[in-house]
């Protein structure tokens, strides 16, 4: 500011039509802003009304002016904080004069945007996002999306609850299959070759009898084979027809649902031909086969991805590794400590706890309420620490889990506003280092997604 107007009690500021009038000392608040070195010289002034004019927000110059007169910047709850940090960049005002009151209220928008940004991307991912609005797509990328996607079209909708029904229905055939009404003897032969292999692997006389007695209805079986078998024949037939294999393998979920079902059908193959079997060894891969079935249920994991609801869950996990990382450090700080603690409280007098292990395992399962009571203290010490040792678990969880569900609720009202609005384009502003503002848009497919939540 110059001399000339320093000399000057007053100062004219005219924002967008609205004229301030203050002192001139108190410009110079700030010394490195713009307010504080107004010249006469520049554009801005205007000879005949002996006034400083600028094409901004009178609303938001009014705070920026009253920054001034506090030597501080305050702004309320209602303002957003993008908005008003372009305010603090044009009148060249360093950020750091903001009050701390008034951090979140100015940094808080920052985090929001990314979060739409976020948000928003993430339902445009997906190696099908180009694939289902080509509508030069051929049979065979037809067919990957009636499999693959079932937003792509009604009958693949269909498709998907059909395949999600026989999902469920070999789960059930699977866990019918232990009940004793649904199970039926062994033959002689059978139990020979259990026989032969309990030997070789020394088991009891009572395991022996539970796996003899682990054969299901035919009628079951029959039905369990049946369902696979058309499982399996649907992941056969997308993996053939997927336009990219690389990215077939790139779901984890699929991959270990695909091993489970090889393991189901090498079990059931030698299962169904036990009679035949001479060998121990292929016994035990029948066994170990059988074991490894159990993987097919990752077929649920993969089911879910379509429902925009676990996305939502999916991406809330994905977006707090680094709370996800605080809740493991300070859990395993808490688990060690509490677990040599109470060891060395017990050893003495407690038979139950008669290794450090078995004490840390005492802390994790009291850290995490679950509290089993196998192994628990008997001295007074011990009472202490154990009861310090809940309260600690409480404490250590409930803050990064409650960051956790915070996150996912904002993201939650996120998509529900889009669909509310109906909003398929989402300007980016400006940012407070120039650069470019951007915009998404939304396809008609995401605003789907959306609005299944």
């Amino acid at each position: 500011m110059d001399k000339h107007t320093i000399k000057n009690k007053f100062t004219l500021i005219n924002i967008g039509g609205t004229t301030y009038k203050c002192y001139t000392k108190t410009l110079t608040a700030f010394s490195t802003s713009k307010l504080a070195n107004l010249d006469k010289e520049n554009d801005e002034y205007d000879d005949e009304k002996n006034e400083y004019f600028f094409d901004r927000n009178p609303i938001l110059f009014a705070y920026i002016l009253d920054s001034f007169r506090k030597g501080a910047i305050h702004l309320p709850k209602d303002i957003c904080g993008t908005t008003f940090r372009q305010e603090l960049e044009f009148w060249e005002i360093p950020p750091r004069y903001v009050a701390p009151c008034c951090w979140e209220a100015l940094y808080g928008s920052e985090g929001d945007i990314e979060i739409v940004h976020l948000l928003l991307e993430n339902f445009r991912q997906g190696q099908n996002w180009s694939r289902i609005h080509d509508r030069k797509s051929g049979l065979r990328t037809r067919l990957w999306l009636f499999l693959d996607e079932p937003k792509s079209s009604r009958s693949a909708f269909v498709w998907n609850l059909f395949i999600s029904f026989l999902i469920l229905a070999a789960l059930l055939a699977d866990s019918l299959s232990t009940i004793d009404i649904f199970q039926e003897n062994h033959t002689e032969e059978d139990m020979m070759v259990f026989a032969k292999f309990a030997d070789s692997v020394h088991f009891s006389n009572a395991t022996m009898e539970k796996i003899s007695a682990m054969k299901p209805n035919a009628y079951l079986l029959f039905i369990s084979v049946m369902l696979h078998a058309i499982l399996t024949l649907e992941l056969v037939i997308g993996f053939v027809v997927c336009p990219n294999k690389n990215s077939y393998f790139k779901c984890i979920s699929r991959v270990i649902a695909c091993f489970g079902y090889v393991a189901y059908w090498i079990s059931c193959c030698i299962y169904l031909n036990l009679r035949y079997v001479t060998s121990i060894y292929v016994v035990t891969i029948q066994v170990i086969f059988g074991y490894l079935s159990i993987l097919k249920l990752f077929r649920l994991f993969y089911l879910s991805r379509s429902i925009p609801a676990f996305r939502l869950i999916t991406l809330t996990f994905r977006s707090c590794k680094q709370e996800m990382k605080i809740l493991v450090f300070l859990l395993s700080i808490c688990v060690f400590v509490y677990g040599y603690f109470l060891f060395a409280a017990e050893f003495l007098h407690n038979p139950n706890i008669n290794n450090i292990f078995k004490a840390i395992y005492w802390a994790l399962i009291t850290l995490t309420t679950v509290g089993y009571g196998n192994y628990v203290p008997v001295t007074t010490v011990g009472h202490v620490i154990a009861g310090s040792c809940a309260v600690c678990g409480v404490i250590v969880i409930a803050l990064p889990v409650g960051i956790i569900a915070s996150k996912f609720y904002k993201y939650y009202n996120y998509c529900s506003y889009i669909k509310t609005n109906s909003i398929t384009e989402v300007n980016m502003p400006q940012s407070v280092n120039g650069d470019q503002a951007s915009k998404i848009s939304l396809d008609e497919n995401s605003i789907l997604e959306l609005n299944d939540l």
